[in-house]
This record gives C-alpha cells, sequence and structure tokens, in this order.
C-alpha cells in the first residue's frame, strides 16, 4: 500500500536570515510525522520576488531523500497568489499544510494538524488565535472583530474570526480552490467559501525571531479593502443605509430651520454650521464614491483574467543526502 502524501507549502519573501532556522525545525518535523503516521512528507517552496538570497539559499539547501519543488515569481505577486501557487503545484499530494516562512505560524503545530485530520477525516484543520488582545493589542483586535462582524453578515458560510493561512488542507478541498476563476484572491475568505467540513485549533502565535513584517498599516487596509470587495456586499447596503439616515437628518434639519426663521427670528443664523454639514457629507460622498471605485476596479480586473502569478523558476527534486545540487 502507498503511503500518503504531504506537502508542506511555504511562500517565501526576503526570509534569508531566518531560514536556516526555519528549515532545521521543519526537518525535525517531518521526520517525526513520518515516523508516526508513515506520511511522505515534501515541501513547496513559492519565492514571492524576493530581493535578497532566500531562493539562492533554498536552492543550494540539501533536502536529503524527501521531494522539494522550488518556485520563483518573475516579481511580487503577493502573498495570496504564492499560497494559490503552492496548491496548484500539490495537485499529486493526498494534503497539504500552508504555513509561513517567519516562524509565527510553529512546525511543531503540524503534528497536531495531521492528527486531527487522520482521526476524525475533516477536509481542513486550521489554527485560529486563541487571544487576539494579547497578541496584537485592544485597538486592532477591536477592528478585528469588526471586520469579521462585517465581512460575516448575511453570507451563508463562514469566515472564522483569527484563523488565518496556516492550516492543513487535503486533496477535494484543493480540488476546490483550484477550480474558483478569480485571479485577484483573498484566501481567507476562499477557505470558508468552499465548504466542507473544517475543524480549528487555538493558536498563540510567537514574536517572529528574525526580520521585519511586510505587513503595514497601509497594507493591512488594502488587504481589508480587497476582502470586502471580494467577498461581501455589505458596505453597499451600510452606504445605502447611511444615505437614508442622512437624508432623514437633512429633512429633520430643515424642519428646524423653518421653525427657527418663523418663530424664533431673534436667533442668529450662522454660516459655521452650513459649511460644517456640507464638509460632512461631501466627505460621505467621496468615500462613498472611493468604496464603489474598488468594487468597479476589481471587475475590471477579473474582467481582464490575467494570470494571478508568473513563474520565473520551477525546480523540481528529489536527490539523496550530499547530492549535487548544481
Amino acid at each position: 500500500m502507498t503511503a500518503k502524501t504531504l506537502s508542506i507549502i511555504i511562500p517565501v519573501y526576503n526570509e534569508a536570515e531566518g531560514l536556516p532556522h526555519l528549515l532545521d525545525r521543519l526537518n525535525s518535523i517531518a521526520d517525526r510525522i513520518s515516523a508516526e503516521f508513515a506520511l511522505d512528507v515534501g515541501y513547496i517552496f513559492i519565492d514571492d520576488g524576493s530581493s535578497d538570497d532566500s531562493f539562492a539559499l533554498l536552492n543550494a539547501h540539501d533536502f536529503g531523500t524527501r521531494s522539494v519543488r522550488l518556485l520563483q515569481f518573475s516579481r511580487n505577486f503577493g502573498k495570496e497568489a504564492a499560497l494559490s501557487a503552492g496548491i496548484d503545484a500539490a495537485d499529486s499530494t493526498d494534503a497539504a499544510v500552508l504555513m509561513d516562512a517567519d516562524l509565527q505560524h510553529p512546525p511543531e503545530l503540524i503534528l497536531d494538524f495531521v492528527r486531527v485530520w487522520l482521526t476524525t477525516g475533516v477536509d481542513s484543520v486550521y489554527a485560529y488565535k486563541a487571544s487576539r488582545r494579547s497578541s496584537e493589542g485592544l485597538m486592532k483586535a477591536a477592528f478585528a472583530r469588526l471586520f469579521f462582524w462585517t465581512i460575516n453578515r448575511d453570507l451563508r458560510y463562514e469566515i472564522p474570526p483569527g484563523a488565518g493561512d496556516f492550516r492543513l488542507i487535503n486533496r477535494r478541498f484543493m480540488t476546490a480552490l483550484r477550480s474558483l476563476p478569480e485571479s485577484d484572491r483573498f484566501m481567507k475568505g476562499l477557505y470558508g467559501w468552499v465548504g466542507f467540513r473544517q475543524s480549528g485549533l487555538p493558536l498563540d502565535p510567537p514574536p517572529r525571531t528574525s526580520g521585519r513584517s511586510s505587513f503595514n498599516p497601509l497594507r493591512l487596509l488594502t488587504m481589508t479593502l480587497d476582502a470586502f470587495t471580494s467577498f461581501t456586499t455589505t458596505p453597499l447596503r451600510l452606504m445605502a443605509l447611511a444615505g437614508i439616515a442622512i437624508a432623514v437628518l437633512s429633512i429633520g434639519y430643515g424642519i428646524y430651520v423653518v421653525i427657527q426663521h418663523f418663530f424664533f427670528p431673534g436667533v442668529p443664523t450662522g454660516i459655521a454650521s452650513v459649511l460644517a454639514l456640507i464638509s460632512f457629507f461631501g466627505g460621505m460622498q467621496m468615500i462613498f464614491l472611493g468604496l464603489l471605485g474598488e468594487y468597479v476596479g476589481k471587475a475590471v480586473l477579473e474582467a481582464k483574467k490575467r494570470p494571478p502569478y508568473i513563474l520565473a523558476e520551477d525546480i523540481s527534486r528529489k536527490g539523496e543526502p550530499g547530492a549535487d545540487r548544481g
């Protein structure tokens, strides 16, 4: 009987400093998985246009007898594209684990993923942040709760709050993800959209051991807009409700002005309040138009049907320890 296969998919972007530590821990965990569960474990690394020596280090590393596939993008396409490329490359494996290269996704948790997958038969096992407040702070945790509340409104599926890309997915789960045609992807939403049986495990992410995160506040805001415009029309409905509320308030203010003019003629009317209202409504209109533009822009990009990524290198390898890496 042929052993089941497990691929560990890892997007890499400027992680040369921490790769040696990551590879050491991965090899240790892969050995334990093979020994405990009789799985054939392989790696898929996707270099997302790194400007450092990440791809060169991976290419020169001796992975021993483990199967390895090294993909390098022609430029930086983003983490969502890198995850998609890894899933596309894992078309012959029974399951795959998606994880980051910065060790905030501890490789040791993969053992628990595999154990739950094999014992319960679920299609996906994901890690979720046990406490966002302790790991991200009060303000960021509040915004995260608001984000998931908004994006999960009126949906027939749920994006689990606190869940990220660190997860195990089986073959039919990957087949479903590969069947989706969109090129501009929000993977956390797609995991929920495809459905199937999923199970979550709590995780307290450790701090980064090296390097710096590329997810600055502006990029996180951009990702939030991408998520909203990809998976929910709730912002459009909120805009309509806000328009109704503003119209009602405007009518009420107009009645107040008329009453003041006829019944309280001695009360002075100032221009400051009028200018403030004009500025407020003008700002609201600009926000709404900008949000509408995001939806329209998303539709235009999808209509062009560009591929989500372009490969510059695709290296497949299964060698013996000490073999020539060329």
